[in-house]
Formats: structure tokens, sequence, C-alpha cells
């Protein structure tokens, strides 16, 4: 849409190379990529002279258009951005890599090995002079007026003005501004924005200068579930164009306008989420046309903070957040769990008091070298933990600006402490006890002696142990089949020297 094909094709030929392109449409696979390259290098591969047909001759200086390399994906193109990667590392023939999605994982990983090179949508000054020029030309009548609505209607899409303005004057070489809108509105370009586009036109003034309400909270639905996490995360770097000339505390009313818009739609997403009230998902978007039902989260922020964003828009940070959060609460869910018995905390204390406690009754006599690990095991055995709590404990307990003790410690000490606790921490376990039928617990009695009498008994059998492993004399039958054997053999042998 903004030309990148073009571009590159037009700068090739400017500069006398030869561009050999690789789209969408060609397998772009580990192997299959490397057949290309290995043609443009003027290397034919063996499976062309197998085929019957040799690549095609190239000149001195080729270059490789890598189109649509966001599309990559799949069983076709497996590993094919990898090769890619690896052949831009030793390859001296230039190679240009053209995407349509900047922020995929695998354009992030691929743009730190080339020059990030970015196009915007040229603007609707730029096109209209250049489409008046074209109508000029072409002896077409139409005002600068119509021709916007064609422009926005296609969305700055500089072939769809082109196709549109040659459907529309076929039969009549001038169009007046209502028919031009009516015609515009009819071929209007269906879009699918992400949440980058969506983000970037709630607070772009330009862009909801021309949008009713309605139009505004269908912002809203192209990705209502992180679309407001990303109007969370950067409602702060826009610069509303009411608060230009009236300073900081005009500007921090509106913030604080916006922040209150966007926790009041976060209640409503609580309540719809919580209680699967999917009938309340317009209200948190709108308004109906008399009462306002709540706060929404996309169109009250964007009308407090129109003006143009200052910076890069940036991924919502609450989902890693909200990731380490739950991480952190397991973690101390199992450490509440093995120090249930040595401490009188819940799962908060263990985490905000706790923790770091014993990660400093642990840590700070190893780090006086081996003649602290005595005392460190015996700090980790006061509580009741293992050698794998450790590394829990040290996660939880560290706090972002705080000094990690723990990689002070040397590698010698550490190895020691390890050793150590396992020798001591004993982990208990459930033993296996017979169990007696409902009838000898009745014919027993009632008698607490003949119980507690049996009770320790059980205890001093070693047979009920878990943790203790008796070999079975599993050849005993076998080795009584063999003397029994032997003895018949003597006897026979006997008996032979009788007449």
């Amino acid at each position: 849409m903004n030309g990148k094909t073009t571009t590159a094709q037009l700068v090739c030929r400017e500069l006398g190379f030869d561009a050999v392109e690789l789209n969408a449409s060609d397998t772009r696979s580990k192997r299959s990529l490397t057949e290309e390259v290995s043609q443009l290098l003027s290397n034919t591969s063996l499976s062309n002279f197998a085929s019957g047909h040799g690549g095609a001759a190239t000149s001195r200086h080729h270059v490789l258009l890598m189109d649509e390399v966001d599309g990559m994906a799949g069983n076709e193109d497996r590993g094919g951005v990898q090769e890619l990667i690896s052949l831009m590392k030793t390859s001296k023939v230039p190679i240009i890599c053209m995407c349509n999605d900047r922020q995929h994982p695998k354009i992030r990983s691929l743009a730190n090995h080339c020059f990030d090179l970015r196009f915007s949508k040229p603007r609707v000054e730029q096109i209209r002079g250049a489409m008046m020029s074209v109508c000029f030309r072409e002896g077409v009548k139409l005002k600068p007026e119509a021709l916007d609505q064609i422009i926005l209607g296609s969305n700055q899409d500089v072939r769809q003005i082109l196709h549109h303005l040659a459907v529309f004057s076929a039969n009549n070489k001038s169009m007046d501004s209502e028919q031009t809108k009516k015609d515009a509105n009819l071929a209007k370009k269906d879009l699918k924005f992400g949440p980058w586009d969506v983000c970037r036109q709630v607070f772009n003034e330009s862009d909801r200068k021309n949008m009713n309400i309605h139009q505004k909270s269908d912002l809203f639905f192209y990705d209502y579930s992180i679309g407001p996490l990303f109007v969370q995360e950067n409602y702060w770097k826009a610069r509303p164009k009411s608060t230009q000339n009236e300073g900081r505390v005009a500007l921090l009313q509106q913030l604080a306008k916006a922040a209150n818009n966007i926790a009041d739609g976060d209640l409503v997403e609580r309540a719809i989420r919580s209680g699967n009230n999917w009938s309340l998902l317009p209200t948190q978007v709108a308004a109906t046309p008399l009462y306002l039902i709540a706060i929404f989260s996309c169109v009250l922020p964007g009308e407090a903070m129109s003006g143009h964003l200052s910076g890069e828009i940036q991924f919502p940070a609450w989902l890693g957040n909200n990731s380490k959060k739950n991480k952190m609460d397991r973690l101390s869910q199992e450490l509440l769990s093995h120090m249930r018995l040595k401490i009188s905390g819940n799962k908060t204390d263990v985490a905000l008091e706790y923790s770091r406690s014993v990660l400093g009754l642990v840590l700070r006599p190893l780090l006086t070298g081996l003649e602290g690990v005595t005392e460190a095991v015996e700090a980790m055995n006061a509580y009741g933990l293992a050698r794998e709590d450790l590394d829990s404990v040290t996660e939880v307990a560290q706090w972002s600006g705080k000094q990690d003790l723990f990689s002070k410690i040397d590698s010698k000490v550490k190895a020691a402490f390890t050793r150590a606790l396992n020798k001591t921490a004993v982990v208990a376990r459930p033993t296996s006890r017979k169990k007696r039928s409902a009838q000898e617990d009745e014919a027993y009695g009632d008698d607490d002696e003949d119980h507690v009498s049996e009770d320790e008994e059980d205890d001093d059998d070693i047979t009920t142990d878990a943790l203790i492993k008796i070999k079975k004399p599993a050849a005993a039958a076998s080795s009584s089949k063999k003397a029994a054997a032997t003895s018949s053999a003597s006897g026979k042998g006997r008996g032979k020297g009788k007449k």
C-alpha cells in the first residue's frame, strides 16, 4: 500500500542492479532459499541439472528482494527466516526485505541484522497533488473536496485511488462532490486494524475529527481483549491539543480525567468477565443516546487526550507484570506449605517479611566462606526448607534496585553448602502400615493397652517402614531344587559301584 516494492525496484534499476524477487507465492523454506541464493551467486544446483534446466542468468550486479517476509510461516517456509538471517551474515549480495507487520516476532529478530527503514502512509495533501495532475492529463474534472473523499475512503492507498478514478470517470468526465461522496462510501476499503493502529486513532486528532460516536466506539471492537491495555499503556504519551497553551496543570488535569475513565472501564470489564455478563460489553465502549450507562475505556480517554502521540506506541507491560505476579504468588504458596510448621504468617507475610529475613540468615554466613556453611544449613533446617526452596526464596525476596547477595557467593562455597544440606535435610514421607479390618478391631475390643502395644510393635518392626527395603530371598526355592538334584545324582553314582 505504501509502494515498498515499487520503491525497491526503482532503486535497483537506478543503480544498475538486476532484482530477483521472492514473494509469498514462492516457497521460501530453508532448502529452497539456499538453492535460490546459490543461483544468484552464479552457482547452479544439482537439482537444476536433474530437472533439465539451469538457473536464470543474472548480471554481475544483482540484489535479492524478499517481499512479505512476515508471511514466511507454515510447513512450506519452515526455517526460512533463520536461513535468511544466516545468509545476511555471510552473503555479499545485497538483500532487501519487506514486510507489512513490523511488530511480528519474526521481524523483530530479523530487524537486528539489517537496516530498519520504515515507510509511512503518504499524507492526503501529497496524494491530492499527484492525483489532480493525473486528472488534468486525463481530462477529468474533479474538485479537491471530492478527491479528498476518495482518498480517505481508500485509506490513502494510491493504487486503489487510481482504480476508483478510472472506474468513476469511465462514463462521466465531470463528477460533482455529492456523487463522488456516495461512490467513495460504496467503494470504501474494508480494513482490519491492529491494536497499534487502533491506539493511534484513539488519540490522533486528525483521525478522530471525521468520526462520529459510533465510529469511535467501533475502534474498541477490533480487539476488545487487548485494546484497553494499549490505551492504558500509552495514554500518558498523548499531548492534547486543548492544553498546548494552558501549561502543565491543564495537562495533568486531562491525564487525571483519562486515568479515571480507564479505571471505570476496568471495573466494567471486571463485571463482564467475573459474572460472564457479556451484555454489558457495549456499555464498556460507549453510552446510549439518552443515558450515560458507564464510563468506557476507549472513547472518553481519547476525548480527554485528543492530539498527537509524542512517542512510540508500546506493548502493554501489564501482561508481563501479571505473569510475574502469578509466578511470585505460586512460589510464595509453595514456601508457605514448607514453612507452615515453623512460622505463624500467611502467604503475604512470606512474600513481604519472611523471605527477605530467611535469605539474609542463609546468605550472610556463606559470604564469609566455608566456615559459614554449618550456620547456613542450620538456618535452612530451622525453617524446614530444602535446597530447591533457596532458589524460590531468592527470587521472591529479590526486589528491583536491591543487591543480589547470592551472586557474590563463591562456587565452592555453594557446592559445599548443597552437599551439607542434602545430608542433613530429611523429607518426611508417610509410612505404610498394615491395615486392620473392622471385624479385627471389634474382636480386639476397646482395650487401649492392646492398641498401644501393637502400635509400639509396629514401630519396632522394620518391615513396615517404607524407607527400608528388604531384599526378599527369591532364589530359595531354586536352591532347594538344586540341592535335591545333587543328592539324587550322588546316590546314583554310588549305586554304580555295586555288583
